[in-house]
C-alpha cells in the first residue's frame, strides 16, 4: 500500500464558487491518498471501475475490476479483457487495508471460457430480515465481448465470504442487448411506503433505444425486478453509468454520464417519485454538473448522522478538465441535486471513475481511478482519500 505526495485540497474544502477551481496550492493539512490497486500487481495488468460502501459493522470494502491481458486484442488495460471482480478491506476507517481478494471470477458455467466480470454495485441493507447484508450486483460477458448478463450475489458475514453469483438474465428488456449495472454503490430507502427497498443504477439498450434504469429489491437482495427506466428527452443523448441517492419522502434521483460526447450536457438526471418504480419524466441535462465529458460520476446523500429519511446535501464527484480525464472535483447540491455548485478539487492529477462513502468518523471517503499528470494514465491505479464533509 503506497501513499501518494499528491497535491489535493486543504482550507479550500470550506469555500464553494460558481465555475471549476484552478489547481489547488499546497496545504499542510492535505489528506493523504493511498494507492489501494496498482496496475501490473497481482497478475494483473491493470485494475479499473471502483465501488466503495461502508458495512454495518464499520468495515469499508473498496472494490474494482482486476483486468488481466486480452487475448483478442493488444490494447492495454481493454474492457472486454478477462476479468475478475476483486475487493480490499479496511477497519479503521481507511487508514490500514488488508489483502486484495478475488470475490468474483470466470464463466459462469463452470466451464474454460474466459469471462468478463465486472461493473460493481454493493449496496448495505441496513434495515429488515437481512440487516447487516451486502449485495453485490455485477454484469457478465464473454471475454472479447457478447451478451452482458447482469448477476447477483451476497455477504451475510460483513463481505469476508460471498454466495454464488445467481444470473439475474430474467430481467427486462431481454438478456440479449447491452447491460450494464451501477457502476458505483447502490442505495437501501430509508423513509417513505417503499422503506426498506434496494435501488440499484442500470443501462441498457433494447429496441434500438438506450435506457437508464433501476433495478429493485424488496426483500434484502433475494429477488429482483426492473423499476424505473426511461431515454433522454433529447433522442442524441445517451444515459449510462447511473448513480442514486434518496430524495424526501423515499423518492430516487438518478444521475447518468451523457454518452453523446456532442451533447449539450455531460450529465443527465431523472427522479422517481414512487420509490423507484417509475420515473416522472426522462431525463434531461444537469447544466451545473459542468464535468469532463463521456466519464463516470459518482453521487451521495450526506443524511445526517442517526437520522434515516432526514434531509441533507448531496456530494457530486467527478474529473472536469475540458481535454483530459484529470482534476477530480466535488459539487455539492443543497436543494436535492436541483443545482449544483463547485466545491474543491480533490487532486490535480489525471482521474476517472469514483465512488463517495461516508466514514464512520463523518468524514467523506472518495476511491478514485488516479495517475501521474502529465505522463501517467488514469488507469494506473485506484486510490483512497478521506476529507472532510463539504459545508
Amino acid at each position: 500500500m503506497r501513499v501518494l505526495p499528491v497535491v489535493a485540497l486543504g482550507a479550500s474544502l470550506a469555500l464553494l464558487s460558481t465555475a471549476p477551481p484552478a489547481t489547488p496550492a499546497p496545504d499542510t493539512t492535505t489528506p493523504e491518498h493511498i494507492v489501494l490497486f496498482e496496475q501490473g500487481r497481482g497478475g494483473y495488468e491493470c485494475y479499473r471501475i471502483p465501488a466503495i460502501v461502508r458495512t454495518s459493522d464499520g468495515g469499508l470494502l473498496a472494490f474494482a475490476e482486476g483486468r488481466r491481458p486480452a487475448t483478442h486484442t493488444t490494447a492495454w488495460c481493454h474492457d472486454a479483457a478477462p476479468i475478475d471482480v476483486v475487493v480490499r478491506r479496511s477497519d479503521d476507517d481507511g487508514v490500514t487495508w488488508g489483502p486484495v481478494s478475488v470475490v468474483l471470477s470466470g464463466d459462469p458455467a463452470g466451464g474454460d471460457e474466459e469471462a468478463t466480470r465486472g461493473n460493481p454495485a454493493p449496496v448495505v441493507v441496513t434495515r429488515g430480515e437481512h440487516a447487516g447484508r451486502i449485495v453485490l450486483v455485477t454484469t457478465h460477458n464473454p471475454a472479447g465481448g457478447g451478451v452482458r448478463t447482469p448477476y447477483v450475489q451476497t455477504s451475510d458475514d460483513d463481505g469476508r465470504t460471498w454466495s454464488e453469483a445467481t444470473s439475474l438474465a430474467h430481467l427486462p428488456p431481454d438478456g440479449t442487448g447491452w447491460y450494464a449495472t451501477g457502476p458505483q454503490h447502490g442505495i437501501q430507502l430509508t423513509s417513505g411506503p417503499h422503506r426498506g427497498r434496494l435501488v440499484v443504477g442500470v443501462n441498457y439498450d433494447a429496441g434500438g433505444v438506450r435506457f437508464g434504469g433501476l433495478l429493485l429489491s424488496d426483500d434484502g437482495g433475494d429477488t429482483w425486478r426492473a423499476g424505473a427506466a426511461a431515454a433522454a428527452v433529447d433522442p442524441a443523448d445517451i444515459p449510462q453509468e447511473l448513480g442514486v441517492v434518496e430524495t424526501p419522502g423515499g423518492g430516487v434521483l438518478a444521475v447518468a454520464r451523457n454518452q453523446n460526447a456532442a451533447g449539450a450536457h455531460q450529465r443527465l438526471a431523472a427522479r422517481s417519485g414512487d420509490g423507484g418504480a417509475t420515473f416522472g419524466g426522462q431525463f434531461t441535462g444537469v447544466a451545473d454538473l459542468v464535468t469532463t465529458p463521456r466519464v463516470q460520476g459518482s453521487v451521495l446523500a450526506l443524511t445526517p448522522p442517526g437520522r434515516p429519511g432526514a434531509s441533507g446535501p448531496l456530494v457530486f464527484s467527478s474529473p472536469v478538465d475540458p481535454t483530459f480525464r484529470r482534476n477530480l472535483t466535488l459539487f455539492r447540491s443543497d436543494d436535492h441535486g436541483r443545482t449544483w455548485a463547485t466545491h474543491a478539487v480533490l487532486t490535480a492529477d489525471r482521474a476517472g471513475y469514483s465512488d463517495l462513502v461516508r466514514l464512520g468518523d463523518g468524514r467523506l471517503g472518495v476511491l478514485y481511478e488516479g495517475g501521474a499528470y502529465p505522463d501517467g494514465d488514469a488507469r494506473d491505479e485506484i486510490r483512497f482519500v478521506a476529507v472532510r464533509v463539504p459545508r
